[in-house]
């Protein structure tokens, strides 16, 4: 049995409570110090989780001797400084969804992995929940034949996110960046990563800059500095030409939705708010919802980081992959500001 594995968290925010939660319940890990700018959060959390360091500089973190692996956590902007930092101190690293502001930051987090001999994972935790690791293998054995087209449309009604989100400074964009980060790398890895060569898109912030944005996850929404947009489409076509569309917003006059559907040649399937699976027997429509055992997707990340940190194994969601998904991201962003599509260079 190989040794705990020490992990710190820089962000005790929302979703660096998450990881803090999910790597407290793995015997693989000893979550050791815990890091946030603003010191009373980093205290709570770490009383909270009962860990024993408590930090709010990440150099001070990576300086002293207690962690073997990182989890970032934080605002956008700060991903690629401190994944180069946690490199440069030899740890490895865990970041969170997107991995960078842009493909030109994610590439420069790649190499400086590869460099110290360290592990960089994006923290795409949709792959990682029960039901879609089903669908993949349904995917992979062929039974739905070749997944021509895929179509992920998650659109809140009114749930824009707090603070540094709104600020393309700090975020680097609006829902395209938060939520069709996740949609894109779904549709991506359950086709079996095809290549890229086109984008288009579009922007629209209709709503948010006048506070329209009230809802679950506003609150407290107040009218204030907003430069992202606030929805956003995107097709992207693939070198074998199939095809896939994202569509996502952050506030709209719309209702709630949220979906994941795959077209085969020989059946489809849609992930969220269920699993459906459809197919045919002769003119028979065959509708399947199968069972399948809950597995939260943050909890299944973290083991499975820990896991490849122990046995020197590359990760199911490495950096590498992250690259493209921010390259196409970059594109469909681009040919909104331009009305064109945008070629995509192989890399």
């Amino acid at each position: 049995m190989s040794k705990p594995v020490r992990v710190g968290v820089i962000g005790a925010g929302s979703i660096g409570n998450v990881h803090l939660r999910a790597f407290k319940s793995r015997k693989q890990a000893e979550v050791t110090a815990v890091c946030d700018v603003h010191a009373g959060r980093a205290r709570k959390a770490a009383a909270e989780f009962d860990v024993p360091h408590v930090f709010t500089d990440y150099r001070k973190l990576l300086a002293a001797d207690v962690v073997d692996a990182i989890s970032v956590c934080t605002p956008n902007n700060t991903h690629m400084p401190i994944t180069l930092a946690g490199f440069r101190a030899g740890r490895h690293v865990l970041c969170e969804k997107p991995l960078a502001m842009n493909g030109a930051q994610a590439r420069r987090m790649v190499a400086a992995g590869k460099q110290a001999r360290r592990l960089l994972m994006s923290a795409q935790s949709a792959r990682y929940r029960g039901e879609a690791q089903f669908l993949k293998r349904m995917v992979d054995s062929g039974r739905f034949g070749d997944i021509y087209y895929a179509k992920a449309m998650w659109l809140r009604r009114a749930g824009i996110p707090k603070g540094w989100f709104r600020v393309k400074e700090q975020s680097g964009g609006g829902p395209l960046i938060d939520l069709g980060v996740h949609m894109f790398d779904l549709m991506w890895w359950m086709m079996g990563f095809p290549e890229p060569v086109s984008a288009f898109g579009a922007t629209f912030s209709a709503l948010g800059p006048q506070g329209q944005g009230l809802g679950d996850w506003g609150v407290n929404y107040r009218p204030g500095k907003f430069d992202v947009e606030d929805l956003a489409v995107g097709l992207v076509r693939f070198k074998d030409g199939r095809t896939a569309a994202i569509e996502t917003s952050w506030a709209a006059h719309t209702g709630d939705t949220y979906f994941t559907r795959f077209f085969g040649t020989k059946g489809g399937a849609q992930l969220q708010p269920e699993l459906v699976m459809y197919e045919a027997e002769g003119t028979a429509k065959l509708d399947t919802k199968p069972q399948v055992p809950e597995i939260d997707g943050y909890t299944a990340e973290a083991e499975h980081f820990l896991t490849c940190i122990q046995r020197g194994e590359q990760p199911m969601s490495p950096g590498s992959q992250a690259v493209v998904v921010m390259d196409v991201l970059d594109a469909v962003r681009k040919s909104a500001g331009t009305g064109r599509m945008v070629s995509l260079s192989k890399r």
